[in-house]
Order: C-alpha cells, then structure tokens, then sequence
C-alpha cells in the first residue's frame, strides 16, 4: 500500500467517524427534547390550572423577565421590597400546591429559592427551559 493510499483511507475513515458521531449527537438530543415534552404534557395534564396560570404569567409583557415568584394565603400581609411586580401563587386557590411545586422541583423545572430568615415567604425560580415551555405551549 503506498503512502497516498494509506492517507487517502484514513481520511475516508476520518469523515466516516465524523459523520457517524454527528448523526448520534443528533439522535441523542432529539430523544432528550422528545423526553422532556414529553414530561412537560404528562405534568401539563396533572397540574394544568397552575400552569395554565404561570404561561398567562409568563406571556405577559409585564413579567417578560421575571423568573421569580412567591407562595402565599391570600390574607396573608406580603412585602417584596422589591418596587417592580412580583408573582405569587396562591394556597388557597390550588390544590396542594406545595406539592404540585415539589413535583415540579424533582424535574428542573423550578427551583426553591426561599433566603433562610429573611422571612416567612416561601420563593421560588422558573428554569430558562420551563418558561420556554410555558410559553411554548399552546392553550
């Protein structure tokens, strides 16, 4: 086999395995986005009044930005100190919303955000991925 042969095959076999790798890369991430709708519609369809109200909140121009959020009673006294809108979800409007959150927190979606002694309010942050997902969804 003569060197320009040998050179020749290697680089054949090169872009074999490139191409190969790339064509599982792709595989690979379809199946995780296919993963994640897919638990993104099973949870839509466990917690949809939650949901539904964060993609309103999340579709709103005034809340474009914001990815934090609050869990309150609704006779409860609550200051942010923050002087922009904050959102708040509600105990007494969903059904066992604490653990609705948890669920939601076990998959990404949220995370528990709450400043130890700070104060009594439990905080929460949507993932750049659900608020894509939220807002993604059609109603």
């Amino acid at each position: 086999m003569d060197t320009l042969s040998m050179i020749f095959s290697f680089l054949i076999g090169a872009a074999m395995g490139v191409v190969i790798a790339h064509s599982w890369n792709t595989y690979v991430a379809q199946q995780a986005v296919e993963k994640i709708n897919n638990l993104f519609g099973e949870l839509w369809r466990q917690h949809t009044n939650l949901l539904q109200e964060m993609k309103r909140d999340m579709d709103n121009p005034d809340y474009k930005f914001q990815r934090e959020f609050y869990i309150l009673r609704k006779n409860q006294r609550f200051s942010s100190g923050l002087t922009k809108p904050c959102l708040a979800y509600f105990l007494d409007e969903h059904d066992n919303l604490e653990d609705q959150l948890k669920t939601l927190e076990a998959h990404g979606f949220i995370s528990n955000v709450t400043e130890p002694n700070k104060n009594n309010f439990a905080k929460y942050q949507f993932s750049e991925k659900f608020v894509e997902l939220l807002r993604g969804k059609k109603s």
